[in-house]
């Protein structure tokens, strides 16, 4: 049973559980579109979902805070509930690993444009520049303007 497909048994905004449930659902499908952004070389900085996913990990967070309390104990109605709420975390989980791979991949690819660039403009400046006697220096392969009297 997929993480998205899942529906939970009780109505959506009926009990905490629900709507922890459905906070892993959505949370789910963001970092699933942001891998697939990843995928696809978008630089990390650049994909749009990373607000959302972090403001859905903060909400976790404090769900997760509830849980430790023993908040949501009277709210699982069975080992289903239960089972389907450490599925889904567990889902989450390795979602959620996958994306920390991407991101430190496409952050490597980032930095190695990066080094690209440098590389180039220092290539560059050793072949122009401005010399000693403050003019511009001219690669060896480009003629100087001429001068107007």
């Amino acid at each position: 049973m997929s993480m998205g497909t899942a529906k939970f048994s009780l109505p959506a905004a009926a009990t905490k559980l629900a709507q922890m449930i459905s906070l892993l659902d959505e949370l789910h499908e963001v970092v699933g579109a942001e891998n697939r952004l990843l995928a696809t070389g978008l630089p990390a900085s650049l994909a749009q979902t990373v607000a959302r996913k972090t403001e859905l990990a903060n909400q976790l967070d404090g769900w997760l805070d509830v849980m430790r309390r023993g908040e949501l104990v009277d709210e699982v109605s069975g080992p289903e509930d239960l089972a389907l709420l450490i599925s889904k975390l567990h889902s989450l989980r390795a979602l959620m690993g996958e994306n920390t791979v991407r991101i430190k991949r496409s952050m490597e690819a980032t930095r190695h444009r990066i080094d690209g660039i440098m590389l180039a403009l220092r290539s560059d400046s050793r072949s122009t520049g401005y010399g000693a006697d403050s003019l511009m220096k001219r690669p060896a392969n480009e003629a100087a303007p001429s001068r107007l009297a």
